[in-house]
This record gives structure tokens, sequence and C-alpha cells, in this order.
């Protein structure tokens, strides 16, 4: 994790004095060596996708426009370090909503594996931010701290929140980019999250080929315009039957580690509702329904950049975890006094833009009449100019690092 924003904020506080305490580390210990021989891709790539969706519908639910942009696996990952601290009642109750399994060994193999993904380069950036931020003289327990550390669940900083709080809320949305009119400082702790998407499609949008272009609502009527990035390739779409949706796989980097996917649904009057029915089973019928189009067919998606704030807390609370934010005992094996995080905020940011590591293929039209060797529904082009629904996946893991929906262009 890149905590370097965040110096300040630690560096507020002055010399602080441990206040001697017996933690009970029953249940806050992952033994090692750590032996698990059965295949657990499976189990992990259908837990995170389950959580993946429960929360995307309630980020969803809460969106007015239908724009915005979030991490499914940075929230998954800093409410499984708080649970690796939790009362047996809250940690029951986290584990059942990011479905973390209850034996220590998977669930350190689940951490490998949702960790696995961050490797930064220079055609490939994601960079989280996940911080506890502990009010100063709150010492964090060092069985739990080591646990959080060693998985990259999160980190721990301190900063005199209640000495200071004026300052600390402007240092707060001034590292963090956010603009939230206020930030809940009542208790002694906030959690802060930030992810930032900037990276190179492996082949780039023909630059001279940018149009500014018509964006239409689910009806047709035009809501605005947008910088469409068009080519015409070779492409991967598919056809999602239980939606009637299009999709497209883009793929990112040099070694197409990464992939986006693109949705659209021409035949919905309701895009929120539409996806509202949405599982898992839906989504692995997604993935299997991709096909390589044997001719060029004409691919057009929009320039932008799409940032979102979040209020984490109240999300969580929807999904029926309350106990983590003001009861004592659910995290009296976090720290001393127990952390008592009054916020948890998430601030996402993604850019799409044309650049590619690679020119993109010469555009050339499709032989009238050419077969695509697609499904019929799916037709011969993808143009994302009315709402359109994407994500960001690690291909080897399977795992959605970022969600985004965008129906009005900003």
């Amino acid at each position: 994790m890149k905590v370097i924003i965040f110096a300040f904020l630690s560096g507020c506080v002055g010399l602080s004095v441990s206040i001697p305490h017996s933690f009970d580390l029953s249940g806050t210990h992952i033994q090692e060596p750590c032996n698990v021989y059965e295949d657990i891709f499976s189990s992990y790539h259908s837990d995170l996708t389950d959580f993946s969706l429960t929360f995307y519908k309630a980020v969803a639910a809460r969106s007015t426009d239908y724009n915005f942009v979030y991490s499914p696996l940075s929230v998954w990952l800093i409410l499984a370090g708080m649970a690796e601290g939790a009362d047996p009642f809250t940690r029951q109750r986290i584990f059942n909503l990011i479905n973390l399994p209850y034996n220590d060994c998977i669930r350190q193999k689940y951490y490998q594996l949702a960790t696995s993904h961050i490797v930064q380069a220079d055609d490939i950036k994601v960079i989280s931010n996940r911080v506890l931020l502990l009010d100063a003289g709150v010492t964090p327990n060092p069985t739990w701290y080591d646990i959080v550390i060693k998985n990259n669940l999160l980190d721990v900083l301190t900063a005199p929140i209640r000495q200071k709080p004026a300052v600390i809320v402007e240092e707060i949305k001034r590292l963090t980019h956010t603009e939230l009119p206020t930030i809940n400082l009542d208790g002694n702790s906030v959690i802060l999250d930030t992810v930032d998407y900037n990276a190179l499609w492996t082949t780039e949008f023909a630059e001279a080929r940018i149009e500014r272009a018509p964006f239409h609502d689910q009806v047709g009527n035009r809501v605005g315009f947008v910088d469409l990035m068009k080519v015409t390739k070779h492409a991967r779409l598919g056809y999602v039957k239980s939606l009637k949706a299009k999709v497209l796989d883009l793929p990112i980097g040099a070694n197409e580690r990464f992939h986006m996917i693109f949705g659209i649904f021409p035949e919905s009057y309701d895009v929120r509702a539409t996806f509202n029915v949405v599982t898992k089973e839906i989504i692995f019928e997604m993935l299997q329904s991709f096909r390589e189009s044997y001719v060029p067919v004409e691919v057009a998606i929009p320039r932008l950049v799409i940032s979102s704030e979040l209020d984490v807390r109240t999300l969580v609370e929807d999904l029926g975890v309350t106990s983590l934010w003001n009861n004592p005992a659910a995290t009296r094996n976090v720290s001393h006094p127990p952390a008592l995080p009054s916020s948890f905020i998430q601030r996402a940011t993604l850019t799409l833009d044309n650049h590619g590591l690679y020119s993109s293929p010469p555009a050339q039209a499709a032989p009238y009449g050419a077969p695509t060797g697609l499904d019929p529904e799916v037709g011969n082009d993808f143009i994302a100019d009315r709402p359109f629904l994407f994500a960001l996946f690690d291909v080897k893991t399977l795992t959605c690092l970022m969600a985004s929906a965008f129906s009005v262009p900003t």
C-alpha cells in the first residue's frame, strides 16, 4: 500500500505514551505455517464475486444519478482487517457479509489471492491507501497489527484527532482529495480508503478517431456529449441472454494482466432495475459468453474521468454490521482503548484515456456480409453512447478491483 500521503497526519503527533494493556489474543492469531492442500480458488472467486455484487447494489441504491465508481476489493480488505480484531459477534457479522471463511489458513490464502494483483508498473497504476487512523494515545494490539500488516489488509497510523479535529478534517480532505462537507470525528478513529486507477490499454484507441458525440439516456433522449474513443479491430464481445446485455472485454497492459469489461443494455428501459437481478451465476454466464470476432468490429467508449466519495460506514450498516462503530466490546482486540471508527470513507477515481502500449490496428471495415463469429444479438459493433456499466478485473484471480456505472456525462 502507498501511505506516504498520510505522513503529515502521523507527523502531527507529538510524543505519546503507550498504555500497558493485556489483550485477549484468542481468535486473532493465524498459526504459522499455514498449509492448505485443497484448491480454494473457485470458492475465493465465488465468494468475492458475491460480495462485489452485494456491495455494488448497495452503492447503486444510494446513487441518485447512477454515476459512480468504487472498489469492492478495497472495502473487502479493510473489513477483513477489522474483523481480525473484532469480538465474536461482530466478527461473525463481518465474515457473513464479506463471505470470509472461519478457517484461519484458508482465510490467509484468501488474503494472498486478494492482494496478489498489487503490482505497480509503468503501464498499470492502481494506487490504494487503506488506513485506520487512530487518535493519539490509542495503542494498537501488536498481534492484530502484525496480522493486518503481514497480510496487506490495511495500515495503522495515529494523529491528534481529538486534540486538533479541525486541522485533521482539513488534512484528510486535502490528502485524500475528498470534498465531503463533513467528516464525523466523534469517535477515536476513522477509516480512510483511496483508490486511483490510471493505466494504458494494450492497444491504443486511434487519436484521430476521437469524436465528440451525443450521449443518450436509456430511452434515447440526448442528455449531453462525450468524447468517444473509436477503433475498428478484432474484439472480444458477448451477449448475456438472461440480461439481454451486450458485453465487451478489453485487455490492459503489456501482459494483459488486467481486463476491463463493459456492458450495455439496448433492450432495457431501466439499467438499474435490470442489474438488480444479477447474480454471480449471471456473472459467470457473462465471462463464458465472450468470443473473439472473426472480422474487425467497431468499438467506441467515452474518454472520461469518474470519481466518487462513498460513506462506506452507512452502506455497511445497511448490510447489517452496526456494532463496529460505537461498541467498545466489538473492537477490544484492535486497540486500547478500543477503536471506535466514526467514519469510513472511500474516494475512488478511475481514468479512461485513449493511450495504449501498442499502436491500434489500421482501421478497416468488415467485409459486407462476412460472419463475425459472435452471437447474432451482438451485431458488429459496441457503441457506449448510452448508460453503461464497467468493471476492472485481475485476470489471474478473477478479482473485481473496481466497478462503475456511467449514465450522465460530466
